[in-house]
């Protein structure tokens, strides 16, 4: 009896390609794009054709040049490179400025830096101690108010003559009580009281806290003073109405002084002038 053979299949080994040789040069090829990267980063860091020597500020209105140099702080460094320029450090630093609510950085290559201001907007000029203050919405003192200045113009000017006030500096804020009498009174127009004047002056003083005068020379208006509890600003309208009413019935040229002190159905007091 014979038994059936099978013959063996041959199988076939895969052939394994080793990838190692492959990955190697890619590697390579990327450390040495990496390394010209670098020299070029470096080179451009270096280089005096990227040495900063333009410096364009937008925007500063009521901030002064020289307070965005010394903000800045790039006269340590004379002709720093743009590369290496922390211009989010740089604006943290210009944020800091009294007026400035915004600050944009821009590097124009090859040697030019762009920064843009937004700055607060006054409302009136704080005057005490010999010095005017430009004063915003919030009561932040913004910086020094320069007589003349076309920024100024128009713009309700207080002079504080009480004693122990405190001396202002910029960036400090108004007391709350008397920014909100100064927005008040400060909004004032000769239309508003049907008043001939040219304009009004605004004065506190110890005897008499806020008062209003027309300009040239004519009456004055005695407004008080006030605090956040006991005679609040709210009280204002009622005073302005009382004025208005009273100028109208007695007629200004007669008004020497009102004191504008309203209850019930009282509006307060006043002096005739003497004369014509």
């Amino acid at each position: 009896m014979t038994l059936p053979v099978r013959r063996a299949s041959r199988r076939r080994t895969p052939v394994v390609r080793r990838a190692s040789a492959g990955i190697a040069a890619r590697r390579i090829g990327a450390a040495l794009v990496a390394v010209a990267a670098l020299a070029a980063i470096f080179g451009a860091a270096t280089s005096p054709a990227f040495e900063l020597r333009q410096l364009d500020v937008e925007g500063a209105r009521y901030t002064p040049t020289s307070a965005v140099d010394a903000a800045l702080g790039l006269a340590a460094t004379p002709h720093p490179n743009v590369f290496v320029l922390d211009t989010a450090r740089l604006r943290r630093a210009l944020l800091a400025l009294p007026a400035v609510t915004d600050a944009r950085l821009r590097v124009e290559l090859p040697d030019r830096l762009v920064v843009r201001l937004a700055e607060r907007q006054p409302i009136l000029v704080w005057a005490s101690s010999n010095e005017r203050w430009l004063v915003d919405v919030e009561g932040v003192v913004m910086g020094p108010a320069t007589p003349g200045d076309p920024a100024t113009a128009g713009l309700p000017v207080f002079a504080d003559d009480r004693s122990g006030r405190r001396p202002l500096a910029p960036g400090d804020t108004l007391d709350a009580t008397d920014l909100a009498v100064a927005r008040r009174l400060g909004a004032l127009t000769p239309k508003l009281l049907g008043s001939r004047a040219a304009t009004f002056s605004f004065e506190i003083t110890d005897a008499d806290g806020f008062t209003v005068s027309s300009v040239p020379r004519g009456w004055l208006a005695v407004f008080g003073m006030y605090t956040a509890t006991l005679r609040s600003p709210d009280l204002i309208p009622a005073q302005v109405q009382c004025l208005a009413s009273l100028l109208a019935q007695v007629g200004e040229r007669k008004v020497a002084s009102v004191y504008l002190f309203p209850e019930g159905d009282q509006c307060g007091t006043f002096t005739s002038r003497s004369g014509p």
